[in-house]
């Protein structure tokens, strides 16, 4: 290889190239727009005054990123304090090194890959440039260098030895643009983590298999995958760990394939958490269904992540047949809007595509852009459920519920609360929940009423893994004036579940700044009675499906009664949901109830006269008291 000449083709903008640096004494959050602005961006040039230290590739930035300490320090700390630990995986070149040796040396050890960006002087310029672009301009260069051999060859044609000589050459440099070329279209056709086809090689698959690019003999099916909640895996535990999660459900996604039959099944990676797998030998819906059930197992048996097991759900969209597809586009549309609709569903992790599902998400799009909208121009409102001690006919606490206040009416939470997780902006709206209910409660004891009422707060799972969590409501209650200890901080065992360990740090930090901690909605889910004594909760909430019988005729109150004991025993007040009817709460109060909340008792509203319960209390309604943020 002619390594002047593979110079002039990389230095004459025949591959890309990149030249941003930035000094190492700027903060984090800077690099962290730069890869933002620019998704292309493999990597910036790392400088000290005028001196290039090294470069810094995007995946290594992400690395530190997922350390232990939190997000929001470590984009606030420079460069220089938190790239000291981080070993800068990247080959520097100089303009005396023979670019095809050094870059088949440190493929050989390891140190880069072809998708790594490298630091490389050439001329007394320096550029940042991909490996796999660097491959691609060698192939450039053999070219170019299989034209010029061509001609030596035709002038020496009077030696026979030097022409033999020549078109060894020649065949060998023919060889390695092959290899080079080969190499380029698979990286331009395979997802470099997973090795799975990406979306341009799906496409480029099914279009190679027949001329319309799909299976006409009507026995093809599609299946759309999507990983639940794989954002908080991802930014819980890292990006590392998050990798680790992608690449074993290739793994698991691949197996499928093969027992299925190479020839039979494709399994790509669309995007992100988002898989496809495409089977040319599909009967009917059944067999689709059974397919999609047994991949559906596979994706959610435990996954070993940093050496703990973890477990993650998955919603799975299906076209059942492709038949009557004339565009492989309209088919991956059409299993996604199913994907999105199982996505949303509390009961259906698999959903077959019908016609009518398209109405389902133009009413979803429609809605988050008139969600955004409401964040901006102020239309969340707070209504507030009384949480009664039976006892003493006082309100413990207020529960705050989430509204949103539509022209076409009010719309409560469980309607729109995944939404706002989707767009990002559980964080803005729960902490305006917080100082919302804050001054409220703040009102009512300055108006004269009790002041040790409490008001209650949901947190989301979104929430729940936020590090800084406790730091930003002691902030709010410390800017409004209130008491922490006037705050209940409601969470799910669910919620917590996503993240054992970093929930445990969130409560026990939010418990040390003398917020009350209460376990929401037990008895659904997993309830198990350790989270009881492992988790610092002053309070157990009992939902409403182990009250509902008691009461009733033949109805039991074991459950409920054995609940409320351990519960004693362990130290925690103990609240009973789902009241909604006086026979029911007077019941309850006999076995040992105290706290008490439900329609019966009071239904949500914006204000209350007085932080005690109104004589008359609001008819019994069916339905649970409203949804959260939590929701």
């Amino acid at each position: 290889m002619n390594d002047t000449q593979l110079s002039i083709v990389f230095l004459s903008g025949a591959c890309r190239s990149w030249t941003t640096s930035i000094s190492i004494d700027e903060r984090s959050y800077l690099l962290e727009r730069l890869f933002v602005a620019e998704p292309a961006l493999p990597g910036v040039i790392v400088c000290e005054g005028d001196k290039r230290l090294g470069l810094l590739s995007r995946r290594v930035f992400l690395a530190a990123l997922s350390q232990a300490y939190g997000r929001e320090i470590f984009l606030s700390r420079p460069l220089r304090e938190l790239l000291i630990p981080v070993r800068l995986q990247t080959l520097l070149l100089s303009e005396h090194v023979s670019l095809s040796t050094a870059c088949r040396a440190a493929l050989a050890r390891e140190e880069v890959t072809r998708f790594e960006p490298l630091l490389v002087n050439v001329g007394g310029q320096t550029c940042i440039v991909q490996l796999a672009d660097l491959l691609l301009a060698q192939a450039a260069a053999l070219e170019r260098t299989i034209a010029l051999k061509n001609e030596a060859v035709e002038r020496s044609t009077k030696v026979a030895a030097d022409l033999q000589a020549a078109l060894a050459e020649q065949h060998q440099l023919a060889s390695e643009l092959l290899d080079a070329r080969n190499l380029a279209v698979h990286d331009a056709l395979h997802d470099p983590l997973t090795g799975l086809l990406n979306r341009k090689g799906l496409f480029a698959e099914v279009a190679s298999r027949t001329k319309s690019g799909l299976d006409q003999s009507g026995r093809a099916c599609l299946l759309f995958l999507d990983l639940d909640r794989f954002k908080l895996i991802n930014d819980s535990l890292g990006h590392h760990a998050g990798n680790q999660l992608l690449a074993e459900v290739a793994r698991r996604l691949s197996a499928i394939a093969l027992d299925c039959g190479r020839a039979n099944c494709i399994a790509a990676r669309h995007s992100g958490d988002e898989f496809v797998l495409l089977c040319a030998a599909c009967d009917g819906e059944a067999e689709v269904m059974a397919l999609a059930q047994a991949v559906h197992r596979s994706l959610t048996a435990p996954y070993m992540l940093n050496g703990q097991s973890y477990t993650v759900g998955a919603s799975i969209g299906a076209v059942a047949c492709l038949g009557g597809y004339q565009d492989f586009e309209l088919a991956m549309r059409d299993a996604d809007i199913a994907m999105y609709i199982a996505k949303r569903s509390k009961d259906r992790h698999i959903v077959l595509f019908e016609p009518s599902m398209h109405k389902v998400v133009e009413r979803r799009v429609a809605l988050e852009a008139e969600l955004r909208q409401a964040v901006a121009q102020g239309e969340f409102r707070l209504h507030y459920q009384p949480i009664q001690d039976a006892g003493t006919d006082s309100v413990f606490a207020y529960e705050a519920l989430l509204r949103w206040q539509r022209p076409d009416g009010l719309m409560t939470a469980k309607h729109f609360i995944d939404l706002v997780e989707e767009t990002g902006l559980t964080n803005e709206v729960g902490l305006w929940v917080m100082r919302t209910a804050c001054r409220w409660l703040k009102s009512i004891h300055a108006d004269g009423h009790a002041g040790a009422t409490k008001v209650s707060l949901n947190v989301s799972a979104a929430q729940i893994m936020n590090i800084n969590l406790p730091e930003q409501m002691a902030r709010i209650c410390q800017e409004e004036d209130l008491d922490p200890a006037h705050c209940i901080i409601e969470v799910t065992e669910q919620s917590a579940m996503v993240d054992p360990e970093r929930a445990a740090l969130v409560l026990q930090e939010l418990k040390r700044l003398g917020f009350s901690l209460a376990l929401d909605d037990f008895g659904t889910g997993h309830s198990s009675l350790s989270w009881l004594h492992q988790y610092p909760f002053d309070v157990l909430k009992i939902d409403r499906s182990l009250t509902a019988e008691v009461g009733q005729p033949g109805g039991s109150s074991k459950m409920a009664v054995g609940i409320l004991y351990l519960s004693q025993l362990l130290g925690l007040r103990v609240v009973a949901e789902g009241i909604e009817g006086q026979t029911q709460m007077d019941a309850l109060h006999r076995l040992g109830f105290r706290l008490m909340q439900g329609y019966h008792i009071g239904r949500p509203q914006p204000d209350w006269p007085a932080p005690s319960i109104m004589t008359a209390p609001a008819p019994s309604l069916s339905g649970g008291a409203g949804q959260t943020l939590s929701a």
